[in-house]
């Protein structure tokens, strides 16, 4: 059978973190024809750029499946991408930022000008079986065609229906953390004249916000003596996870393979007999948050509510709510055959088998893939060894399906 007539024939609808470090860790993928397309005007960082904080994991764990071979070679003497590849300890994000745009450039330049489409935003992706194509069609009206697409699109925050009552005041924890809106921030706290400000949620972005609502109280108290501010009340829905509920129940939860082993002496603090998961929260957010439950923190406290709605009270008096409750993936209209399966706005997750492709009513599809759109499954949270394969389990799967026909026959 005839390879159909097509533009490319992988297409990665996405050019941030996870299209630049897969492909770099596969240059060999390189040799088919590859095309990026990035709503952005890099390929490399893409949010990542945006937010003045530190990584939640050490820097060299973001570079862990790098290849630098190939085209990548040369970047072994790059110090913006060792630094951080060689980090054993969480980094600034722009430093994360400056490496991911270091080996975009070095992608850009591998993929050529008919590898990247820039500034284009791809608004519905359509698999057609029968023709062995997938059709990318863009915001401008143009599509284009590839034999294979991979979902690269990266997470977002919705609005959460939970804070529907309070919506007005509401800001996304990613609103909050970016460089480009603290001085907005700091205005609103000061313009809050005392009332508390509410964070929903105790996840890694619950206590990114919180650090910096914290250091622009700080600078706020140094240039307004004397003026309320804000108190930071922290709403958890269960306690975070970064502890084990005793010593006993982290041997018997253990689950060989998936958890670093537990070790009583590095994982139990003896000063507050708190017992540390392999996974949930990392670094400065787990110290953060150990500090927030210990009462150490002055003008935050810790707020306990089952369900949202049992901490109205402070949502009320609040002037700003911050939602820090998660996020989830984004991904353009799917069509399959003709039929939408899956719409833009969707709330229902993007599911990949563990070789990244996307499941359609429980399927591997043949012409799409999913690169850790999602955040990780429930089921596999405390699973440090979920989709640690998926670079090379997809790459040679990618490989496969777009060899040549007369490569695949020999």
């Amino acid at each position: 059978m005839a390879s159909p007539v097509v533009d490319s024939d992988i297409a990665f609808i996405g050019g941030g973190f996870r299209t630049t470090t897969f492909l770099s860790s596969a240059p060999a993928l390189l040799r088919h024809r590859v095309r990026v397309y990035e709503r952005g005007p890099g390929v490399g960082p893409g949010g990542f750029a945006r937010y003045g904080i530190t990584t939640t994991s050490i820097g060299s764990r973001f570079f862990k499946h790098l290849d630098l071979s190939g085209p990548f070679a040369p970047l072994a003497h790059s110090p913006a991408l060792t630094d951080v590849a060689h980090a054993e300890q969480p980094v600034a994000m722009h430093r994360l930022a400056d490496a991911l745009t270091t080996l975009g450039r070095t992608l850009q330049s591998a993929l050529g000008t008919e590898g990247t489409r820039l500034d284009s935003t791809v608004v519905a992706v359509h698999a057609d079986s029968d023709r062995h194509r997938v059709d990318v069609q863009l915001a401008d009206g143009s599509t284009e065609s590839a034999r294979h697409a991979v979902l690269a699109t990266g997470r977002t925050e919705r609005a959460h229906p939970e804070l529907a009552s309070w919506r007005t005041k509401v800001l996304l924890s990613g609103s909050v953390i970016a460089t480009a809106r603290r001085s907005e921030i700091k205005g609103r706290l000061l313009a809050a004249h005392g009332r508390p400000v509410v964070v929903a949620g105790s996840s890694h972005s619950a206590m990114s916000a919180l650090q910096i609502l914290l250091d622009l109280r700080t600078e706020l108290r140094a240039e307004h003596p004397g003026a309320p501010l804000p108190t930071v009340h922290v709403v958890r829905r269960g306690p975070a996870r970064l502890m084990h509920d005793s010593a006993d129940r982290a041997h018997r939860n253990q689950v060989p393979g998936r958890e670093r082993p537990f070790d009583p002496a590095r994982d139990v603090c003896p000063a507050t007999g708190i017992v540390y998961r392999d996974s949930g929260l990392r670094h400065r957010s787990r110290a953060l948050y150990c500090a927030l439950w210990a009462g150490e923190l002055p003008g935050a406290t810790l707020v306990d509510a089952a369900v949202l709605a049992d901490a109205s009270d402070r949502f009320e008096e609040a002037a700003i709510v911050v939602q820090a409750l998660g996020y989830r993936g984004q991904a353009p209209d799917l069509y399959v055959d003709g039929v939408l399966v899956r719409p833009g706005d969707s709330p229902d997750r993007l599911l990949a088998d563990d070789d990244g492709a996307l499941l359609v009513s429980g399927t591997a599809h043949p012409l799409l893939s999913v690169l850790r759109v999602e955040p990780t499954p429930l089921d596999r949270r405390d699973n440090t060894a979920y989709a640690s394969d998926l670079y090379q389990r997809l790459a040679g799967r990618l490989d496969r399906l777009t060899a040549p026909v007369a490569e695949v026959s020999a």
